[in-house]
């Protein structure tokens, strides 16, 4: 799967716990309940904190503040990769102009 695949899961996850309000362990859903399934792109965000257990065996909650953080890290990382895509183009076209 590619990473912009990955992102497009991971952003359908958070945003169908957002919107059916499932943000707190007494308001937990079950994927099923919200048309998702589990794989290891839920389990990658589960063992990130971003979904937390609920109340009821098998809910899950968003916990908004690790969601939050989770994207600006992903952001983050876009961001440097392309400094990084930047810096090494920039010093390829300098050692190719000798």
């Amino acid at each position: 799967m590619s990473s912009a695949a990955v992102i497009i899961k991971q952003n359908r996850y958070m945003r169908a716990f957002r919107q059916a309000g499932a943000t707190d362990p007494s308001r937990a859903k079950r994927l099923e309940d919200l048309g998702l399934r589990g794989g290891w792109v839920f389990q990658r965000l589960e063992d990130r904190d971003v979904f937390r257990p609920g109340r009821a065996p098998e809910t899950f909650y968003i916990d908004l503040s690790a969601a939050e953080e989770f994207v600006a890290a992903r952001r983050r990382r876009a961001f440097y990769m392309f400094l990084l895509i930047l810096v090494v183009t920039a010093v390829l076209f300098f050692l190719g102009r000798r």
